[in-house]
């Protein structure tokens, strides 16, 4: 019975791959052909400031990368550089799991192909797991923080933002050592009937470095759709910088959290044109919001091919 079922098992694993760019593929048309391309061409772009954006977008996909592999060294993880290099691979197809319903598919995208590296199953998810937890947490705080110092921020999120600055502060608590030592320890048992090697439980220095590394993430991402709007609205000023860094943070938290919505399409967009709408015109919000919807799948796209071509160069 044992053997049947490890059998299953390993058949079931040999799909996962296929099924997983299937729906992929198929998500990614889908979001493609849904979007508003006659706004698109309706508008004056500054291509320069696409270009920057484009620059930012790569870094900081490569930066969440760095982040997953740090926490994977941290929790003991032995790796050789080409294992490096071949991660930053496996993080950019997980990365694409985030067009598939259900967030979960990019947490297990990157715990199915990085154990084919030899990395433990348990070391994988646990580190995963931490990452997308702890990057939740640092653009909720960093959002709630930002908007905090602009008066607009309560015409935008009002008393929400208390709201989010107090989901950011138990989400640290969940990732706090003690506290992920109790359930992971209990789900962990539970589902494997073992006990949990405490020593992958990370430290509160690494969970500090871990957070200092997202804040960074989290200021890169901002500035590339802060140089998508100013593509389309060349008057905007480095005034309203620090609004649409927490507008960027604000719109990334929000959708993580909304698992319904592959890739927080929809979720994102509405909160980006809220926020963009008290700094540029609806004409512009609406296209700068649609552009950075392309323009993530574009760098969605070079991203997995650059992190290939690393690998092959290995």
């Amino acid at each position: 019975m044992i053997n049947w079922a490890r059998a299953l098992i390993k058949r079931l694993g040999r799909w996962f791959g296929v099924g997983f760019y299937a729906l992929v593929l198929l998500f990614l048309g889908l979001y493609i052909s849904s979007l508003d391309w006659q706004s698109l061409s309706q508008i004056s772009v500054g291509w320069q400031w696409v270009l920057v954006a484009t620059l930012l977008g790569l870094v900081t996909r490569f930066w969440f990368a760095r982040i997953w592999i740090f926490f994977l060294s941290k929790s003991g993880a032995k790796f050789s550089r080409p294992q490096r290099l071949e991660l930053y691979e496996v993080y950019a197809k997980s990365w694409l799991g985030r067009y598939i319903p259900g967030s979960v598919t990019w947490v297990v995208g990157k715990v199915y192909f990085a154990s084919k590296l030899g990395i433990s199953k348990a070391r994988l998810a646990i580190s995963s797991f931490i990452e997308a937890v702890l990057q939740i947490v640092t653009v909720l705080l960093s959002a709630s923080l930002l908007l905090l110092i602009d008066p607009r921020s309560y015409e935008l999120a009002g008393n929400w933002i208390w709201v989010i600055l107090a989901v950011a502060i138990l989400g640290l608590v969940a990732v706090f050592p003690p506290v992920l030592r109790s359930y992971a320890s209990k789900a962990y048992q539970l589902l494997r009937q073992a006990k949990l090697d405490e020593s992958l439980i990370p430290s509160n220095r690494t969970l500090g470095s871990g957070v200092l590394l997202f804040v960074v993430s989290s200021l890169l991402s901002g500035l590339a759709l802060f140089f998508v709007a100013l593509a389309v609205d060349p008057e905007l000023g480095l005034s309203e910088l620090m609004f649409v860094l927490a507008a960027s943070n604000l719109a990334s938290a929000v959708s993580m959290v909304a698992v319904f919505a592959p890739a927080g399409v929809g979720v994102r967009e509405a909160i980006q044109i809220a926020a963009l709408l008290f700094v540029m015109s609806p004409e512009q919000a609406v296209a700068a919001t649609l552009m950075m919807r392309l323009l993530s799948i574009v760098w969605d796209g070079l991203f997995l091919v650059i992190a290939k071509g690393l690998k092959a160069g290995k």
